[in-house]
């Protein structure tokens, strides 16, 4: 009987250490209500419900966003979330793919930038141009709205990785505007009744798009089945009742 037990246990043990574990890195700083510290977050919900369709064990190391890049292209680790696209990036990461282009049936969410001002400055947005004054819009470093502002020939203040602190800028007139995820920024503006009575929200976003897995290029090479069903499980979940449910309830 002994010796039954422990054949029972060593068998455990053989199916446990011969489970799949993905490593996988994203920002520390909180992005309501994708990702907060604690474990929190609608992302941290999907990726359980991943892990338990596909019988992975998924392992999430918060990083502050530019190293868990780095992490991603040194193949430290299996993957990052949540990112848009660039192309930047799809230079040393795989994203989603159907018949060559972006699969969008695949992403982990959809989010928004908007842009912040104090009530009454002269900063505008028009849906195509954007002018601020003297000072730079305020942006968190690593973020791909950096480049987009950059682009719009905007002068950008990149230097801190927290939307609060963005904020604070803001508010104590050092940028003269904030280009901040739209949920992150709100979820922060509604905690302090202070700074809603100085900030308003500019429409329309300055863009709206779909945040991704990416994935190792190391882990795409050694295992691409393995990689298209934790994208296919991602959009299944995303769209699943279960965490809808969860998406409508989550404060």
């Amino acid at each position: 009987m002994r010796l039954l037990v422990l054949l029972g246990w060593m068998l455990l043990m053989q199916a446990a250490s011969a489970q799949t574990v993905l490593r996988l890195c994203a920002e520390d700083e909180d992005s309501h209500p994708w990702l907060l510290k604690g474990g929190r977050g609608l992302n941290m919900l999907m990726l359980a419900a991943v892990e338990e369709r596909l019988a992975l064990r998924i392992l999430v190391e918060r990083q502050p966003w530019r190293r868990c890049l780095q992490s991603l292209r040194d193949n430290l680790v299996d993957g990052a979330f949540k990112a848009s696209f660039s192309p930047e990036r799809q230079e040393f990461a795989h994203y989603p793919l159907r018949n060559g282009q972006l699969d969008e049936g695949r992403r982990m969410l959809t989010e928004s930038y908007h842009l912040y001002r104090r009530k009454g400055a002269a900063v505008l947005w028009d849906g195509q141009n954007l002018r601020s004054g003297e000072r730079p819009v305020g942006a968190q470093a690593g973020f791909s709205i950096v480049p987009w502002l950059q682009a719009k020939g905007v002068k950008v203040d990149d230097g801190t990785r927290q939307a609060e602190a963005v904020l604070t800028k803001l508010v104590r007139e050092r940028v003269d505007a904030a280009a901040l995820q739209t949920q992150q920024a709100e979820y922060l503006i509604r905690k302090r009744p202070e700074w809603a009575a100085l900030i308003e929200r500019l429409e329309p976003p300055l863009v709206a798009k779909p945040y991704y897995l990416l994935l190792s290029r190391a882990l795409v090479a050694r295992d691409v089945a393995l990689a298209e069903r934790i994208w296919d499980a991602v959009g299944a979940v995303r769209e699943s009742p279960a965490y809808q449910q969860a998406v409508a309830e989550f404060e």
